[in-house]
């Protein structure tokens, strides 16, 4: 065991970067690049580091992650869904454009995203996510038309839990949904 998980430990990471990014891009039709693919076996923890899918048309990137982070339980083998202790996402980056006529530059990945599935329609998938929390997140809306950019900044959004399967795990997050939109701050905060 203690062979399996140090195997583990070493290759996976470097075995899965290529053919995350490989598949990746051919879903979205866009390059996807990953930084560094972190993963510890005897804990089922994931990071994913400096994730990045370029822009339409080779412009500058559509969306950054500094940082993806997922801490997954056993009991995801045992129920054979996922089940997951903690996601983190550290500083997303989104940059939106309108092209006109009620298009979008993100509209490419989008179809590519709503395009029906090939089999036929199967039972919800099962899950159970627990303290999901996106930090230091923005986004800029770019409107070349009227020469301004909205700017989203500080976006910090937590999450207790979304479950569909019966699992108990313990949750360490308050709901929380703080932002800076145009110089104007917003934060809401609730217990649960």
């Amino acid at each position: 065991l203690i062979v399996i998980w140090l195997v583990s430990w070493l290759a996976i990471a470097h075995l899965a970067k290529g053919p995350l990014e490989r598949i990746a891009s051919e879903q979205l039709g866009r390059p996807v690049t990953v930084g560094a693919i972190e993963f510890t076996p005897w804990t089922l923890e994931l990071t994913l580091r400096d994730i990045a899918i370029g822009g339409a048309q080779g412009g500058p990137p559509q969306l950054q992650i500094a940082r993806i982070y997922a801490d997954a339980e056993l009991q995801s083998l045992v129920r054979l869904a996922p089940v997951v202790d903690a996601v983190e996402v550290d500083a997303p980056q989104l940059r939106v454009a309108p092209l006109g006529a009620g298009r979008y530059d993100v509209d490419d990945i989008l179809a590519r995203l709503q395009q029906p599935p090939a089999a036929a329609p199967a039972d919800p998938q099962r899950f159970a996510l627990y303290n999901l929390v996106l930090k230091g997140g923005s986004v800029d809306y770019t409107d070349a038309d009227v020469k301004r950019t909205h700017a989203l900044r500080e976006l910090n959004l937590a999450i207790p839990f979304l479950s569909n399967l019966n699992a108990h795990r313990d949750v360490q997050v308050q709901p929380q949904l703080a932002f800076v939109l145009n110089g104007s701050r917003f934060d809401t905060a609730a217990q649960g």
